[in-house]
């Protein structure tokens, strides 16, 4: 049986699901010298979800209410890699260097190279993939996340699993901006949003995109008049909840009310860090 420090979880959350990368991610942890040691589709309840907490966050930066949401709308992958030596050149467990390889949270961050940067991130919660970052608790985390002990799925004799038979889909589903300006129109109307105002889904989560976009939130708020305007500003500083914001914008797809939702909430976060 591998040495713990040989060992990573990392899971692939519902957007990256979604989008039909999971098979894709494999490849590339597997060119990063990760190898597949076990795999399973499941949906993670709030007892799953307390695993995410305990592991590596970004502090306070981002509500986990509101990531939490993310879980509610598919399923998620689990996979368990295996790397082949115990410890990197820099002396980093696998779990610690696989999370050091996805990349910043903060998609505008995440360089070329990591997870993230290579398989373009859209937001602080859009972000494809979870990774744990120790290995104290890994015998717990499997065992919730595969039902069942980590030594039985690696016993002397099992196979490791050949591949994850998912097609790839290269037309990303998701489109940001456009989802953000779609969402808003359909709530404060197109006079108050007006497309010429906000970045191309081409300039994804960029730093000038999000800074264009914010400006577009300023001057909508302006047009949509002072209630709407207020709430608009609320999504953005968080005074206006997700579940209010689905409140106004009814009769809207999930994955495209949440993602401008968290695309909106998130963007004064991302201005702030360059």
């Amino acid at each position: 049986m591998p040495e713990p420090d040989a060992l990573a979880l990392l899971i692939v959350k519902p957007d990256g699901v979604a989008q039909h990368l999971t098979r894709l991610i494999s490849l590339w942890t597997r060119d990063q010298g990760y190898w597949l040691r076990g795999f399973r589709e499941l949906s993670l309840g709030p007892e799953h979800q307390t695993l995410l907490k305990t592991s590596s966050q970004p502090g306070d930066l981002v509500d986990r209410d509101v990531s939490a949401v993310m879980y509610t709308l598919g399923p998620v992958h689990a996979l368990l890699l295996e790397r082949k030596t115990n410890m990197s050149a820099a002396g980093l467990t696998a779990a610690a260097e696989l999370t050091a390889l996805t990349g910043d949270f903060l998609p505008h961050r995440a360089r070329t190279g990591t997870l993230r940067g290579d398989f373009g991130a859209l937001n602080p919660v859009f972000n494809l993939v979870h990774a744990t970052d120790n290995t104290e608790n890994l015998d717990r985390d499997v065992q919730a996340l595969f039902d069942q002990p980590l030594a039985e799925l690696l016993r002397p004799g099992s196979e490791a699993p050949y591949g994850i038979a998912q097609t790839p889909h290269l037309l990303r589903p998701f489109k940001p901006w456009s989802t953000v300006t779609g969402v808003l129109s359909a709530w404060l109307g197109p006079e108050a949003v007006r497309p010429i105002d906000w970045p191309a889904d081409a300039h994804g989560p960029s730093s000038p995109a999000v800074g264009a976009a914010l400006m577009a939130c300023t001057r909508a708020a302006q047009r949509a008049g002072n209630e709407a305007g207020t709430l608009l500003s609320g999504v953005l500083h968080g005074s206006t909840s997700y579940p209010h914001f689905t409140r106004l914008v009814p009769n809207t797809d999930p994955w495209r009310s949440y993602l401008a939702y968290t695309t909106l909430r998130h963007l004064i976060l991302s201005a702030d860090t360059p």
